[in-house]
Order: C-alpha cells, then structure tokens, then sequence
C-alpha cells in the first residue's frame, strides 16, 4: 500500500505525538538507591503537556487507564503551577517503590501517564548517645537507648561486658515510626558476683533488613 507524502506527515505527527504526550522520568532513575527518605523527583514534559500529579507505590500494577491501583499507592503529590520537580513531603519506610507523573493537554484536556520506574531506599538506622543511671542503694544500672530508624520493625539487642565476658543480655523486638525517636528504658540489677564499681561495657545493637548499627557505652557497676 503507497501513501501520500502528506497522509505519511500526518501519520508521523500523530505518532509523535502519542510517542511524546507523557512525561520522562529522570530523576532518580530507574532502579537507584536512594539517600534519603525524602527523594526529591524531576521530570520533563513535551511542551503542550502541563503536569498535574505525581504518584508513589509500592508495588507497580497499573490500572487499564495507565495509574497505580489506588490500593498500592502510598503518596500522592497534586500540582497547580505545572511543576518539574518535587521533593517528597513525608519520609518514606525502606522498600522497593515505583513512581510516576500524570499530566494533561489544556487545548484537548487528555490526561496522561508516564510509565513507571523504581527506586529503592535502604535501610538507615542511628543510635543517638546512650543515657544511663545508677543507683548504688538499689543495686540498680538504669540504661535508656533512643534510635531513630526508617523501618517499621527493628531489632534491639543490648549486651553488658565484664571485660569480654557477657554478663547480661536481651533481644527484643521493637516497633518504629519514621520521622520520630525511638526509646527503650531497661534496667539491670547487679549480681553479687559483680563487684560495685566495676567498669563495664553497654553494647547496644540495633537490626533491620539486613543492615546492622551498634553503639557501645562505658559504665560502672551500681
């Protein structure tokens, strides 16, 4: 079948225009491992296209119209002044997420879906300086760990070392929330065996994901 040169400008246009209608994605591109939990997005548009809304999932199924399913996503940021970049507004838990920017056509008012690329953000755990408290009366070392993590559930294992013995151990697991400090308060009785006074080494361990963060804190014997 032979077509005319302007029938072939119009076919072309037509493709171009499908081909270039949605947003590019640059940034974080495709498969990064982000630094922060607040990821800041950057994106291009064709010069017809303003951009309306920028949706974050943790999972990459799509509705037939080209969006997330609804259930999957877990920020959703809408634009009125047609922005190319956004920076997330609350801090995002470690996963594996995808991304995407819809946008629309002001003169045929057609809404747009780019398609959607992942990141990841690993693990971050911090233990903040270690709070203690004796009590020589009591016989009692009151030992208070604070954390900040963006996980949801993590690990926390405490160790207390008479040189390099462990004399006193617990595991735990604790819930976290992101973007707050996480606390724990335990207290530890000395045994007759530990004499008063003497030095002894508070390790505190926190684990996520695979990631692990320890923190070791001197003390004497109360």
């Amino acid at each position: 079948m032979r077509y005319r040169p302007a029938a072939l400008a119009a076919l072309a246009a037509v493709l171009a225009g499908t081909a270039f209608a949605a947003a590019t994605l640059t940034s974080p591109p495709p498969g990064a491992r982000v630094s922060t939990s607040r990821p800041t997005f950057s994106w291009t548009l064709p010069g017809n296209e303003r951009s309306e809304e920028l949706d974050i999932a943790d999972a990459p199924d799509l509705e037939t119209t080209g969006s997330f399913v609804s259930a999957n996503v877990v920020q959703v940021a809408v634009f009125r002044n047609d922005e190319r970049q956004w920076t997330a507004t609350s801090p995002l838990y470690a996963g594996h997420y995808w991304w995407l920017v819809q946008s629309s056509d002001p003169n045929s008012l057609d809404n747009h879906y780019s398609a959607p690329t992942d990141f990841t953000v690993p693990v971050s755990l911090s233990i903040l300086p270690i709070r203690t408290v004796r009590s020589t009366y009591l016989n009692l070392l009151v030992m208070k760990v604070r954390w900040t993590a963006n996980v949801h559930t993590l690990t926390l294992r405490l160790r207390l070392l008479r040189k390099k013995r462990v004399i006193w151990k617990q595991t735990e697991s604790e819930p976290n929330l992101i973007g707050s400090t996480g606390a724990k308060t335990v207290g530890w009785y000395r045994p007759r065996g530990i004499k008063r006074g003497a030095r002894l080494t508070l390790r505190v361990t926190l684990l996520a994901g695979g990631a692990k963060k320890t923190r070791v804190h001197v003390v004497r014997a109360p």
